[in-house]
Order: C-alpha cells, then structure tokens, then sequence
C-alpha cells in the first residue's frame, strides 16, 4: 500500500475525516534533574531561557546540541539568583528579574552572548518582578510588578531603562501568565473570575490601559494565555483535565466560540510559542507520597500512609501522642508557584482520613502543637502576607500568628517550643525568633547568616538551626552560648531521640558533642519533608520521583 493511501486508511480507522491526518505527537524538548521552568523559546526556536539549578544563574540552552551556557555574573558567596526571564523577538536579549544583594528583585537585561548586561528598573517597593513578554519592535517589556503594599501591577518597562507604565493594579491578586499581541494593540492575563469563586478566568487589556474585558463567563478554571497571530491560546480544565485551548480575537473582541486543540497535557505551564506555532511548556510528571519505616532500616518495610488522593501528598508531622499525622495534598491540575494544598490528618488507628481547607493562598508545611489542639501552618494568607498560622485541627479556622508582605508566600519556617506556648521562626534567615503564641510578645535568641531548618529537642532544653549553610547552631533554650556544629548541605532538621539532618536525599544522625554526623541508609528517592515518631523507631517521610520536563507540540 503506498504511503498516502496508508495515512488515508488510518485516519479512517480512528475516525478522522478523510483529509485529515492525527495530529503531531508533543515531542520531549529537554529532560534530567537540571531542567527549571522560569524561561521561555526565543521567538526563532533555537534558544530556551532558564535558570541554572546550580549556581542560581541565568542561562540560555541551544535546543539544538542541547549545550547550555551562563549568561551572568556574581560575587563568590553571593546569595544573588536569577528568576523568571523572557527573550526578545529578534533573539538578541534576555528580559530577567535578578534576586540582587539588597533582597528584593530588579529587572535586567543582557545580551544573548552574555555581554550588555544592565539594570533597568530597581525599586525596594517594587519588590518582586517578573517580565513576561517583549514588545513586537523589542522597545518595553511587559512585566508584572508586585510591591510591598500588596499592589501587584501590570507595566511596560522600557528596554533602555527607566521608569515602567503601569497599566492595571489589581490588589494582591498577580497572573500567572500574561502576554502581548504581535501587532503590540492588546495584552492577555488570566486573574480570578470574581470575587466569589477561586476560578480563575481571561482578560484582555488594551495596551494603553485604557479598556479591559473579560475573554470567557463559561464556569472552569482558564489560565496560562499566550498570543500566536490573531489568537490566544490557554489552558482549561473545564472536563476535568488540563486541555489546550484557543480563542480568535479581532479587533479586541472575541471571534467565534473556543475552540479545543489538545485534550490532557498534564500539569502544564506553558512557556512561550515560536514563529514556527510550536508551543513550548513545561511538564510535571511522577508523583511523591508519605510513607511510614523505621529509623533502623529506611529502606526497608514502608508503608503508604495516605488512603484516598494517591501520589500527591508531602511534608508530613507526626502528632505528639503517636496517634496522627498530618500532611500536605495537592489538589487540581494546574502546576505554577502556589500550588492548591488541602491538610489531610490521618488516624493511624484506624482508616480515618479527613481533609481540611483552611482558608489560605498556600500551604508550605504544617506542625502539631505539643496538646494537638492546633497546626502551626506556613504559608500566605489572600491577602499575599507570607508567615505562620495558627489552623485549628477540626474546624480548619485560622489565626496569623505572624504575617507581612515582605514575606515569600511560602511563609517562616516554624517550631513549637516543647510546652506548646512559644513558637521559634527564623525571621528572613537573619534573626532566630520566639513569639508567644498568647500576647505576641517576642525575644530574639540567635543571630546568624543564613538560618534555615529548625528543631527543638523534646525536654526543651536546645534550639537547633542551620546555619551560614555549612553548620548546625545548638542553641541553649534558656541562656548560654550557642555551638555550632559541622554540617554541609543542611536542608532540614528534626528532632527525636536523636538530632535529625536532611541533605538533599539523605538522611544524617547528628551528635550533640561534634563527633561526626552519621548517614542513615535511607530511600535514594526521599523528598523533603519527614518527622520523627515519639517511640523513637519510626519516621515518616516524603518519597517519588516528581521530575519536571520541557515539551514542544505544533499548534499548526
């Protein structure tokens, strides 16, 4: 049978009409541990923007040989990062936030070789800023400013510097997509529906500021919309999975009904589409689940705690009296930034497992009170103060307990003191904090650069937190001197029995006296967050294989 009759008869087969063919299959793009998701294609399809997972840097990948290579710059020991970036329509630049040494964000510029780097706009209150998309003439970029106010702005920031128009406030609500069309008339974000609902839904803005409208009024959830000629294109959940969608736009109305183009990417975030109508997204694959095992052998005999929502569930607590554990669960689809989290408590007595919905932006990790009368949540409230908060374990009603705007969303690190009446927070990695959970009242107990982890021993005695990345600070919870203990690569700590360190995958066993900390024989596939058992045998902790991956499928 000749080739075009072959096509002909398997479009036949799967029902497709006569001159039709299947569509292109997406194609895997990149893959591997060192794939980040805060760039986007250059309009030529030969460059990706990203940011290097190792040293925190920007740089752009040849998609072609696969060979990446650094854009910028830093001082040894800096804490300085690159974040979200965008490259210009003639691939010459790269538009990207800069995480700079005064802790908050610029906008910058540089040259796809590296060279002209340049700070564009640095303002304290501006805070956090991502830019999202150039100009067709690559004149302004559209960025999202987020202020310490609360106020988050959609602007146009000149490429040569100077000061950005701001075209739209919208309180503390921010898009997580937004982009302009090819002839520069209109810009698309996606932002809440209305106040009543989480739903999320299309705008289209004039790029002058001077008009809006609403895209969609049908009910779901619409999000992640990018220009390619005179349509936009989004994602929809409206069937229950993640689906490709788009939308004709003429003269700044919509043209006709939406129109499917793919049914279930997956957890997609969709980072730009080429000349060529190649959309590239990003892809979350793989799951991560609690598990309960022995201190004694990690690897040996473990148990899935969670019954119902399998493979999406982290950072598990473990009650005082051994008889609970509370968990985070991810619910929904869509994977950017704040991921939808539910608290899930389980009886380990029985089969008992019931969810909570505490009325907060995110949730980053939760902590049993000593009495198990409360959580101690970190996280950020609806109004994008970051913090900690007080969730109670049966009604799901909260209480900030500590919250600012100039906190990151994902809220303090928190521990309760062993009597259940203070709770310990390293306020910005700088200072070591106890707030009387009763009267807000607080002292600082330790200062130091970089603290992060924390773990209170269980007779109350020491406070211990990681810090300057390469030690462990014991802390006397009364009076005293602190010692700092030899520890690199601290990623979180527990304590038990014994002091407990995470580094990445592994787990370590640390003595209190400055012998050497000794390596647990844990699952290779450990994620973060686990706890520790008051019988001082058993742990449970996060495990999977959750990976992120770059696709590309032809939209034409």
């Amino acid at each position: 049978m000749r080739s075009g009759n072959a096509a002909l008869a398997l479009a036949a087969a799967f029902g497709w009409a006569a001159a039709e063919l299947p569509p292109p299959a997406p194609r895997l793009v990149w893959s591997g541990p060192e794939v980040t998701l805060l760039g986007g294609p250059s309009r030529d399809g030969r460059h990706l923007s990203y940011v290097d997972a190792a040293t925190g840097h920007l740089a752009i990948r040849d998609l072609a040989s696969g060979r990446g290579r650094i854009l910028t710059q830093k001082p040894a020991g800096s804490r300085e990062f690159a974040y979200f970036s965008a490259i210009s329509p003639d691939s010459r630049r790269v538009a990207y936030a800069w995480f700079n040494e005064e802790g908050y964000y610029d906008l910058r510029v540089v040259d796809l070789d590296g060279s002209n780097p340049r700070t564009l706009y640095r303002n304290e209150e501006a805070g956090f800023i991502q830019p999202c998309a150039w100009t067709p003439d690559s004149r302004s970029i559209l960025t999202l400013l987020f202020r310490a106010d609360n106020i988050s702005q959609i602007a146009l920031a000149p490429a040569e510097g100077g000061p950005p128009k701001v075209l739209r406030s919208l309180n503390w609500v921010y898009p997580k997509r937004m982009d302009i069309s090819p002839d520069g008339r209109y810009i698309v974000y996606d932002s809440f529906a209305g106040e009543s609902s989480g739903d999320r839904t299309l705008y289209l803005l004039s790029a002058d500021g001077a008009s809006e409208k609403k895209l969609l009024g049908a009910p779901g959830n619409y999000l992640f919309p990018l220009w390619t000629g005179k349509r936009v294109v989004y994602a929809g959940d409206r069937s229950g999975t993640m689906d490709a969608w788009e939308l004709e736009i003429e003269n700044g109305e919509p043209r006709g009904a939406p129109k499917l183009l793919r049914r279930d990417l997956g957890r997609i975030l969709p980072l730009g589409i080429t000349a060529a109508g190649d959309l590239y997204y990003g892809l979350r694959s793989g799951s991560v689940d609690v598990f309960v095992t022995t201190l004694s052998d990690p690897k040996g005999d473990a148990r899935r705690v969670t019954l119902r929502f399998p493979g999406r569930n982290s950072m598990p607590d473990w009650s005082r009296d051994g008889k609970a554990i509370a968990y985070l669960s991810r619910r929904g689809s869509e994977n950017f930034g704040q991921e939808s989290r539910a608290i899930v408590i389980r009886r380990l007595d029985s089969e008992e497992e019931r969810e909570l919905l505490p009325k907060l932006a995110h949730l980053e990790r939760v902590r049993w009170s000593p009495g198990g009368d409360a959580l101690l949540a970190s996280g950020s409230d609806n109004k994008g103060r970051g913090g900690l908060y007080l969730v109670n374990p049966e009604t799901a009603a909260v209480r900030p307990l500590v919250s600012e705007a100039a906190a990151s969303f994902r809220g303090f690190e928190g521990a309760w003191s062993s009597d259940g009446q203070r709770v310990l927070y390293p306020y910005h990695e700088q200072e070591l904090r106890s707030r009387l959970v009763s009267g807000g009242s607080e002292a600082t107990l330790y200062r130091g650069p970089r603290l992060h982890g924390l773990a209170v021993s269980p007779d109350g005695r020491w406070v211990a937190v990681g810090a300057g990345g390469k030690s462990i600070a014991l802390i006397p919870a009364a009076a005293g001197e602190a010692r700092l203990l030899p520890f690199d690569g601290l990623t979180e700590l527990e304590w038990g029995r014994d002091l407990m360190a995470g580094r990445g995958a592994e787990l370590w066993r640390i003595p209190l006296d400055g012998a050497a900390p000794l390596k647990l024989a844990g699952p290779g596939n450990r994620q973060a967050g686990f706890s520790l058992c008051p019988d001082g045998e058993s742990i449970v902790l996060t495990a999977g294989n959750a990976k992120s991956e770059v696709w590309a499928v032809a939209l034409k």
